[in-house]
Parts: C-alpha cells; structure tokens; sequence
C-alpha cells in the first residue's frame, strides 16, 4: 500500500502534520500534535495510524499516552523506536479514506 498525498493533506486539519514513516515493510502514518477529545477535555497528543493488520486488530491508532478512564486493555507497542500506547478497539477497516479510518479510531475516546 502507497499512501497518497491527498490522503495525507486531508488530515492535517487535525493535527500539526501528517507523514509517513516506515515501520519494517509497513508504511504508517504520523501525526504530529493530532488534537483528540477525550470525554469533555481536548488534548495534544502525537499519533500513529497504522492502516493495516497489527496484532489482530483490522487497523491500529496508537497515542504517546494512554488514556485510561475512557477505554479499556491499553497496550504499550515499541513502534519507530518509541513507546506507544493503543487500546483495545476493533473494526475499523483498512479500506476506508485515512481520515475516515483515524475519526473512526478517535470515536471510541469521545
């Protein structure tokens, strides 16, 4: 999978800047400064949307921190050298847009 510019570009309103990285043979998204809500509060926080298969799940976002009070089973994943947390959410598919995909992940923290 090639992840498109326009893919990209449509994430920014999101975030400080999305790019891709690679992780082995995976192309992966980072999102810098991604703004996300958790219950009533908003925070800052940086990403990796991972768009394809991980550990089981159809498609993986994983945070630089956890959020505990809001989902349940965090993990912590060592992804480009630097720890990772991810919870347990499951079927987001890896055919939706990027954006789609992320706001889907992102739902399961409101």
């Amino acid at each position: 999978m090639t992840i498109a510019a326009e893919q990209l570009e449509a994430l920014n309103g999101l975030c400080e800047a999305a790019q891709v990285l690679r992780e082995g043979a995976q192309e992966v998204v980072y999102l810098a400064k991604l703004k996300v809500r958790v219950g009533g509060a908003h925070y800052v926080v940086d990403a990796i949307l991972w768009p394809a298969q991980h550990a089981g799940y159809t498609t993986r976002l994983f945070l630089s921190q956890p959020f505990p009070a809001k989902a349940a089973n965090w993990t912590v994943h060592q992804i480009l050298g630097r720890s990772w947390h991810s919870w347990s959410w499951q079927g987001v598919p890896a055919s939706l847009p990027l954006l789609q995909m992320l706001l889907c992940h992102l739902d399961a923290l409101k």
